[in-house]
């Protein structure tokens, strides 16, 4: 889980050193491109919802923390997501009542 508060300015670096690429995608929130490999972003902003990480890239990320929830941030490779690619977001002050695990019957892939 990566908490946020509403109205952070969220910096992420996303390195990929796994021998695969990875699709990346942050549900609910559009990302500023803020560099590629060390080197600055230039020209128009580069805005996206997903972003293609190949191996040994490494990618400076933003985004506006302004849509509260619990949001999933995962490679839309499913098998990498299933195999544990996935984190969240979670804003301040926001919970869920599912539960996760066999006790509960809710075992998601």
């Amino acid at each position: 889980m990566f908490p946020v508060r509403e109205g952070d300015v969220v910096r992420v670096t996303i390195s990929n050193a796994s021998g695969e690429v990875h699709p990346m995608h942050l549900h609910g929130h559009h990302v500023l491109v803020l560099s590629r490999n060390g080197v600055a972003a230039t020209g128009s902003p580069w805005w996206v919802d997903s972003l293609n990480v190949e191996h040994g890239e490494t990618y400076e990320i933003a985004f506006l923390a302004d849509n509260p929830g619990i949001w999933m941030d995962h490679c839309h490779n499913l098998p990498h997501a299933a195999e544990g690619l996935v984190a969240h977001v979670v804003y301040d002050g926001v919970s869920t009542p599912f539960l996760l695990g066999h006790d509960t019957g809710n075992v998601p892939e």
